[in-house]
């Protein structure tokens, strides 16, 4: 009978213990991985969104007849006005108070978007020439979440 208490097959409960803590430090560090991962992958979601929806806001300014008919006029006209023109040129606000840009203000897919037109032309002797236009989103605290920028031809396409 003395052979049996001192068997060495089976675990302690030390070793128990030890491989319990071993294993819940491991999993402890790599659970605090994934919650991260998915706080940069909706920053990266709303990053994209802005994004596209900067350069949807470019391609309908660049391509709207009636931005540049403004341009050439200087004047927003009766079919250029706040809320009138579509809903693919479309602004709520403006500002031409700034000597360098015609500053309008606008919302699309929830985001507050700033459109800035350079009063100045590339070339001013000619009839043919662009403005600069530069699209701006900002986030809900009012800090930009994207920029782009391209160039609109008064006449012609």
């Amino acid at each position: 009978m003395k052979g049996n208490f001192h068997s060495q097959k089976g675990l302690t409960l030390v070793e128990v213990l030890v491989s319990i803590v071993i294993l819940s430090i491991i999993l402890m560090t790599t659970m605090s991985f994934f919650p991260q991962m998915g706080f940069i992958n909706k920053q990266n979601e709303d990053k994209t969104k802005a994004v596209n929806t900067a350069k949807e806001i470019l391609i309908d300014w660049k391509g709207s007849d009636k931005v540049k008919n403004f341009l050439i006029n200087k004047q927003p006209e009766s079919d250029f006005l706040p809320n009138t023109v579509n809903e693919n040129v479309f602004y709520i606000n403006y500002d031409f108070s700034d000597s360098t840009y015609y500053n309008f203000k606008t919302t699309r897919n929830n985001y507050n978007v700033n459109i800035k037109i350079k009063k100045t032309t590339a070339k001013a002797s000619d009839a043919s020439s662009i403005h600069l236009i530069v699209v701006q989103i900002l986030n809900t605290k009012g800090k930009p979440m994207s920029e782009t920028y391209g160039y609109i031809k008064k006449r012609g396409r």
